[in-house]
């Protein structure tokens, strides 16, 4: 065999895998019967802010409201045909759906409007805003059915 020949081989070959502490799966525990008592205690908020991690904050009605305003003005775009559906990577227009999105999304803005402040409450009023206004420029174009 010639040199470029080993040194090909060499190449192509790759080495054995070695475990180390990284890779290796580790053991598992046996199972406790209180799972608070396997968890031990949690750290303060103090320990996990050190740690890198922001602490939990309890869930309000507010913050449900703002990812509800999010997800229904998402599928208000989809439904005008301005955004594929993330799923199957289809753009369909249905603006009888699209109008209904857009109508909770504003149903949902009358309950959290109080509790915006500042740029936050310009934001959320441009979302809708941008909503109505393509909506009715969408319903002047035909829909793909037609």
């Amino acid at each position: 065999m010639s040199s470029g020949e080993e040194a090909k081989n060499e190449e192509t070959q790759t080495p054995e895998p070695t475990e180390d502490a990284s890779t290796a799966e580790p053991e598992k525990e046996p199972e406790q019967p209180n799972a608070q008592a396997a968890e031990g205690p949690e750290p303060s908020g103090e320990e996990s802010a050190e740690a890198g991690e922001e602490p939990l904050l309890p869930l309000d009605v507010y913050s449900v409201l703002r990812v509800s305003v999010a997800q229904l003005s998402a599928v208000a775009w989809q439904m005008m045909g301005l955004q594929p559906d993330p799923f199957t990577k289809e753009v369909r227009k249905d603006t009888a759906q699209a109008r209904v999105a857009i109508d909770a999304t504003a149903a949902l803005m009358e309950k959290l409007r109080p509790h915006l402040k500042g740029q936050e409450a310009r934001n959320y009023e441009t979302i809708l805003t941008d909503l109505r206004l393509n909506f009715v420029k969408q319903c002047g174009e035909p829909e793909a059915g037609d």
